[in-house]
């Protein structure tokens, strides 16, 4: 096991507080620690402090994003991959690099469809970069990991072709058993309880919609609930701060920006209520989060989500304001349906496993 050389496109490791981060580093971290040689490819830089292992060697140049490291990564990568004589090479969004030697043993994480699905919530330039890449590299790889049975129906439906590689390999939550105040203090996360939206902030998240129906429900309820959003700023040219000035809810709603691992279990630790009302998700680790720490989530009907929180959540039609409104009013006016939900999302959350997935994944590396 220790002559077998694993290859990674690290790339998702440059955007730490997105999902495909935490889905990547994750992973990664268990993987390292199963055998193997590992080299981590990046044309663009990223945290290494929680890979600092023997069997981990990081191969980074550190261009600047002016040179379309994107388009590059489909040669460099290529080349450190013959160079280091890897066996195998995992990409975990959507990309195989274009050249990779036909000997090598490849793995391709497909995390959603948005392109295919909901295609009105990206760039134009990313839309297109998703439709070239991801059907040429799930031809490529031996093995199309996707994280949701929703995911895999959609590629069945899209790429019926590849439906004989797919296996399942979902995400799972970081933060069991954060439901303490003491953890909440080590956050430093004050409270009362507050609504909380965890996610980074671009259009397909549906923030517009969210802060319309809360202050809706700051306007006709009196409940004293403020609503804290934590995450990076995403594309889409969305000035949420502006939208909170304008909707007069300044004093209500917290803009937090990315928030630490410490931060983030003691956000979730004093949360009411998760409300992410996404217009689609491939899998939607927040909600997974939010279950692992004993909190009621507020989310979609639609895409990943249902599968991922089962009855441990109320469901909402992203596209109705009214709907999104009356489930705050909901979890706020009958804690009977609150309690009940908090406690289904304890039963929820072994389903999702980061030890069982890095397994599942690994095997499909080696093999």
């Amino acid at each position: 096991m220790s002559m077998v050389r694993i290859g990674v496109d690290a790339r998702p490791l440059a955007y730490p507080g997105t999902g495909i981060f935490r889905y990547t580093k994750e992973l990664l971290s268990r993987m390292c620690r199963m055998g193997g040689e590992w080299y981590l490819y990046s044309p663009i830089d990223y945290e290494v402090d929680t890979l600092k292992l023997s069997n981990v060697h990081h191969r980074v140049v550190r261009l600047s994003a002016r040179l379309r490291v994107g388009q590059l990564a489909h040669i460099m990568i290529p080349m450190w991959a013959r160079k280091d004589a890897i066996s195998a090479f995992w990409g975990p969004r959507h990309q195989i690099p274009l050249f990779m030697p036909n000997e090598v043993n490849t793995v391709v994480t497909i995390h959603d469809l948005v392109f295919k699905d909901c295609a009105q919530t990206m760039r134009f330039p990313g839309k297109q970069i998703e439709a070239f890449f991801t059907p040429r590299a799930m031809a490529r790889a031996n093995c199309v990991a996707v994280v949701s049975n929703f995911t895999h129906r959609r590629l069945a439906e899209y790429y019926p072709q590849f439906a004989d590689k797919v296996a399942v390999i979902p995400g799972a939550s970081l933060l069991q058993g954060a439901t303490s105040q003491s953890e909440a203090e080590a956050g430093a996360i004050s409270v009362p309880a507050y609504f909380l939206f965890v996610g980074t902030l671009e259009p397909r998240k549906n923030l517009p919609r969210l802060l319309r129906a809360f202050r809706r429900f700051v306007e006709e309820t009196a409940s004293g609930l403020s609503l804290k959003i934590a995450g990076n700023v995403g594309w889409g040219g969305q000035n949420i701060a502006g939208m909170v000035k304008e909707l007069g809810i300044s004093d209500r709603v917290e803009l937090l920006g990315r928030v630490s691992d410490d931060q983030l279990r003691g956000l979730y630790s004093n949360a009411h209520t998760l409300l992410m009302p996404s217009l689609y998700e491939g899998f939607g680790l927040p909600v997974i989060e939010a279950l692992s720490c004993g909190v009621p989530v507020v989310t979609s009907e639609n895409s990943a989500m249902s599968e991922v929180a089962g009855p441990a959540a109320h469901y909402v039609d992203p596209l109705s304001e009214e709907d999104i409104f009356r489930a705050m009013e909901r979890m706020v006016s009958d804690a009977e349906s609150h309690v009940e939900l908090k406690n289904r999302a304890l039963d929820r959350v072994g389903v999702y496993d980061w030890d069982r997935s890095a397994e599942a994944l690994f095997s499909k590396l080696i093999d």
